[in-house]
């Protein structure tokens, strides 16, 4: 899907989350004047993409679709590797880097899933603090763009998450 990049238009970057683009403008770039897209971001951030690097960076805040599929994910039980933490690092961080939302769902859905396995198995429900890291970031992303789509405060989006993270007991 592409991607406006217009002034005032709210698009995601990846693991840095929800931005607006504060202005488009001519810049040197390595020596070539070329035309860039500056971004404000939570905090104050301000990044300055060249336009062709924004084009396949960015992208729109998710759909009503992408949100149907964000709920699936989170309503499911995927089937859990047995490989230990650091052996799915890798492919945790590459989904939290992308910031689809759908992965940021997978990424939360599994934290969920396997604390309540430790949960049920009666040890400590806690994610080792590198997990609990990326849980943590992931579903911070993506409370935060249900927010903006659903049109919802930050607090309400988290309950929503948590309601379709929710299992009978």
């Amino acid at each position: 899907m592409e991607v406006k990049l217009a002034v005032g238009d709210i698009v995601v970057y990846g693991n840095h989350g929800i931005g607006r683009v504060s202005a488009r403008k001519q810049q040197a770039v390595l020596g070539a004047t070329r035309e860039v897209v500056v971004l404000t971001l939570e905090g104050d951030l301000t990044v300055t993409l060249p336009l062709e690097l924004a084009q396949t960076q960015l992208r729109p805040l998710a759909s009503k679709a992408d949100l149907r599929r964000v709920e699936e994910t989170l309503l499911a039980d995927g089937e859990l590797s047995t490989d230990a933490w650091l052996s799915r690092r890798r492919a945790t961080m590459e989904k939290l880097a992308g910031g689809d939302p759908i992965q940021l769902a997978e990424i939360v859905s599994e934290g969920a899933q396997r604390e309540r396995l430790r949960s049920a198995k009666g040890a400590k429900p806690q994610l080792s603090s590198g997990e609990r890291e990326i849980f943590t970031k992931a579903r911070r992303l993506l409370s935060g763009e249900i927010a903006l789509a659903l049109g919802i405060q930050p607090a309400a989006a988290d309950g929503w998450i948590d309601e379709h993270l929710a299992r009978p007991a």
